[in-house]
């Protein structure tokens, strides 16, 4: 059975900018980094696309003659990093066997949370993450935000599955370090305050719910969802102490919460 040939290029996006060719650092100029990484996040494009892409300021001719340039450097400098087959006169692209390390990752992230309840042990790893900190090009930007949200959603998800699972300590854990991502993420902080009150915490769940308005409010003017409100609502009403929720059992707690925001969605 022949061997599976093991990548040659490394390239990483993932808190700087790093290509390497059989584990060997390559020097690589800025101009040239912005064309492999457009290839990398995007995959095979136009040449038209990418000479707009990269110098958007320029005219098409410009623009034109600076992709050019660049693929004859990556070409020579870099030789085998470009695919040859897909590197032709319309479009470009890197060769399928290039390494890239968000792409690795986001291929993770896109599992449903049940194929990954224990991929992320280390969860402060993929807290710190940023993709290509530094860099402040329009499109670059676009997709650090884009990498920022995969990021946060897939921690949400991987909470509720610990919630479901009755693990609110995990579920504590991964929601933490979303809110970290996105401080405003109402739908991290329904899961952060559901696992306290599955603890039977509700003197955490309320400080967590109040520090979430104040700051809706101080930095957008708004208050936080009704349905989250009612959770709020809920939970006092049920005693204004916390041990009750302990004498529930975690699946019918879970379920009674969902139950509520439902309701109170019909009667609005």
């Amino acid at each position: 059975m022949a061997k599976k040939q093991k990548p040659e290029w490394s390239l990483s996006l993932l808190n700087g900018w790093t290509l390497t060719r059989a584990g060997k650092r390559q020097k690589v100029a800025h101009r040239q980094q912005r064309l492999i990484t457009a290839l990398a996040l995007f995959g095979e494009r136009p040449r038209s696309f990418l000479a707009g892409l990269l110098w958007p300021e320029s005219s098409e001719a410009q623009a034109a003659v600076g992709l050019r340039v660049s693929i004859w450097h990556i070409s020579h400098e870099l030789p085998g990093l470009l695919d040859a087959e897909g590197t032709a006169d319309v479009s470009v692209a890197l060769s399928p066997q290039v390494r890239i390390d968000v792409i690795k990752l986001e291929r993770k992230l896109r599992k449903p949370a049940s194929d990954r309840p224990d991929a992320y042990q280390r969860w402060e790893r993929l807290r710190k993450s940023e993709l290509l900190p530094g860099w402040y090009e329009d499109w670059i930007l676009a997709e650090q935000e884009r990498f920022r949200t995969m990021r946060t959603a897939a921690l949400d998800s991987l909470a509720e599955y610990h919630l479901r699972q009755g693990n609110a300590e995990e579920t504590k854990a991964a929601t933490s370090l979303a809110i970290a991502l996105e401080p405003f993420r109402e739908s991290s902080y329904r899961l952060l305050i559901q696992a306290h009150l599955a603890t039977g915490d509700l003197v955490s769940a309320l400080d967590i719910y109040r520090g979430f308005t104040a700051g809706l409010r101080r930095e957008f003017g708004v208050d936080p969802s009704p349905s989250l409100a009612g959770l709020i609502h809920h939970a006092v009403g049920v005693s204004g102490r916390q041990h009750p929720f302990g004498s529930l059992p975690f699946s019918q707690m879970y379920s009674n919460v969902h139950t509520l925001a439902t309701d109170r969605r019909l009667m609005e």
